[in-house]
């Protein structure tokens, strides 16, 4: 019995953040930059 399995959907390559914003924001993808907001969603 497998302990656990994942799905992953296909990601398609799309428009990429310069080296930059992307070390800042921890992805080269925009579609995957989704910030912390905090409590309830809303920004401290």
């Amino acid at each position: 019995m497998p302990l656990a399995m994942a799905y992953v959907p296909w990601q398609f390559w799309g428009q990429t953040y310069e080296l930059e914003k992307a070390l800042q924001c921890g992805t080269i993808f925009p579609e995957l930059n989704k910030p912390f907001l905090g409590k309830r969603g809303v920004a401290r």
